[in-house]
């Protein structure tokens, strides 16, 4: 049936039988077309249980006066929009008298009229189409609802996506790479040790594939987070070039850095500033082999304070054509049938997106045969030493060694490899471990010898009860031992769940020996170890 002339359904709730009379006559007039059935009461109380759903009788539109006995047109609007929730689960237009007409209609409107009509502009010629654009823009609102809905479920199935497959790869990674340092550790056969750091370089290969793909898609989902902090520049900067100058070596690349009027601290997303420069300077390394690459870094010469990063390299340069397209996901230069290099291309369309996301820009000068400028630009904020002193992760005061062999540590995790790792990295110190598999062991052993341990450490994903209901329940125990958290996901919610929960730190797998044995170090200290 042609839309226009099927029967439409009409709710009138107007304690004047006279106006009442005038919309009806008003509809068959101005639209002889159509068929109209009509639902009347002259009281809100009445008209609103005329509102209420009726498979037999789906309710078009809804009219109604605004000031009637028993209830208001406003409070029918009310009751209809808190049975719903989000929106009036029908389109509702709402009659007003002139004198009050712009407060009564604002109002309505704000509580999800479709539109209004005054008493004085009940024609013919004007009515039917009211209602027809309230109807269309209703339909609209539910589509629109709808999506919002559904790309909310999406957004948050591909979190829950995230965090299992982060935790997937990273969990066996962490096995993989941390077992293998334990045997490079050892005094093992010099014809093995080429075997174990191919090994472990390979796999810290796939945890760098892994971190891009993850980063790829929390930017698509809308779930990166730029977080601030202070930081001494010229520490982090040469941190970076020592963190490269290995791979520069082993590419037989010349790496320098060069400085010109830097501040001593400025305020910004080290991490993501750091995988920015990371990227480039590891890509400039990559194609530049027996070259030179030099990170430079000064003040911008633009109207707001502003640092300028380039990273310019004497390899073999990039075509105009593919200029563009490299900062496209899974996009490389000169792609051919051929493999040419490794990478996933999404490197570079990583750094767009953070740069976009840092409220700066990334731009390229290339010419083939002569190699590239990467530049990117951020705007600065410059901070103070004592800012970035307040933020600094506290260090030991003794060797990790002394503090640890005083130690009892208590380990919740459910990975056999993992535990094996973490044995060892604690064992080797002087430390001594017990192990529990799920988080309900982790609470029954805590309440079986509340002061036992000195340091806690449990995984968030386990059987039974994972790590942060385990957190919670121990804290709700009362006990105020130092709890590590450790997680695969690269979800900055974790941490802060986390740390809601009754955690003191959190570490991210694959574990960094170091790192996670100065983490312990510090708490156990703090613990009166």
């Amino acid at each position: 049936m042609n839309r226009n002339n099927r029967t439409q359904r009409i709710v009138l709730i107007d304690d004047s039988a006279e106006d009442r009379a005038r919309l009806r006559a008003a509809l068959l007039k101005g639209a002889p077309w159509r068929r109209y059935q009509f639902r009347e009461a002259d009281n809100g109380v009445d008209g609103l249980e005329l509102c209420r759903p009726d498979p037999d009788w789906p309710i078009d539109c809804i009219i109604t006066d605004v000031q009637m006995p028993r209830m208001s047109g406003l409070d029918i609007l009310r009751q209809l929009k808190n049975e719903e929730q989000d929106f009036l689960p029908v389109p509702v237009i709402v009659l007003t008298g002139t004198s009050t007409a712009e407060d009564e209609a604002s109002e309505a409107l704000a509580l999800g009229a479709q539109d209004y009509i005054t008493k004085d502009g009940i024609h013919y010629t004007t009515v039917f189409r009211s209602i027809d654009n309230a109807i269309e823009r209703h339909a609209m609102l539910q589509q629109l609802r709808r999506s919002e809905r559904a790309a909310e479920a999406a957004n948050r199935a591909k979190s829950a996506l995230i965090g299992n497959i982060s935790h997937e790869i990273r969990t066996p990674m962490t096995a993989v790479l941390g077992l293998s340092e334990v045997l490079l550790s050892e005094d093992i056969p010099d014809q093995h040790r080429p075997l174990l750091r191919m090994i472990r370089d390979n796999g810290a290969y796939l945890v760098e594939i892994v971190n891009d793909l993850l980063d790829l898609s929390k930017i698509e989902a809308g779930m990166l987070e730029i977080e601030p902090e202070p930081i001494l520049l010229n520490d982090f900067l040469e941190d970076l070039i020592s963190l490269m100058q290995v791979r520069a070596e082993e590419n037989k690349t010349r790496l320098q850095l060069t400085r010109n009027d830097l501040p001593d601290a400025i305020q910004t997303d080290s991490v993501r500033l750091r995988q920015i420069l990371l990227n480039l300077i590891s890509n400039a390394i990559k194609f530049t082999p027996d070259g030179q690459v030099e990170l430079s870094v000064s003040r911008g010469d633009t109207e707001s304070p502003s640092l300028r990063f380039s990273v310019k390299d004497s390899g073999c340069g990039i075509p105009v054509e593919d200029q563009e397209a490299i900062f496209h996901p899974f996009t490389q230069s000169g792609q051919t049938g051929s493999r040419r290099v490794a990478g996933t291309g999404l490197g570079l369309s990583i750094c767009r997106r953070l740069c976009d996301a840092m409220r700066g820009q990334i731009s390229l000068e290339s010419t083939v045969g002569e190699g590239s400028v990467f530049t990117v630009l951020l705007p600065l904020t410059e901070a103070s030493a004592d800012d970035v002193k307040k933020v600094t992760l506290e260090s030991p005061s003794r060797t990790v060694e002394e503090i640890l062999a005083g130690c009892h540590v208590l380990v919740a995790e459910d990975t056999p490899a993992t535990q094996v790792l973490i044995q060892h990295f604690i064992q080797k110190e002087g430390g001594s471990i017990t192990l529990v598999n799920d988080g309900q062991e982790l609470v029954d052993e805590v309440a079986a010898n509340p002061d036992r341990y000195q340091v806690i450490v449990s995984d968030v994903q386990m059987p039974v009860l994972n790590g942060l209901e385990a957190t919670r329940k121990i804290r709700d125990l009362g006990c105020t031992t130092p709890i590590i958290i450790l997680t695969a996901d690269a979800l900055a919610e974790t941490r802060e769940i986390a740390m809601v929960s009754g955690a003191n730190e959190v570490v991210t797998k694959p574990i960094h020996r170091e790192l996670f044995l100065s983490r312990i170090a510090v708490l156990c200290e703090q613990n009166e170890c």
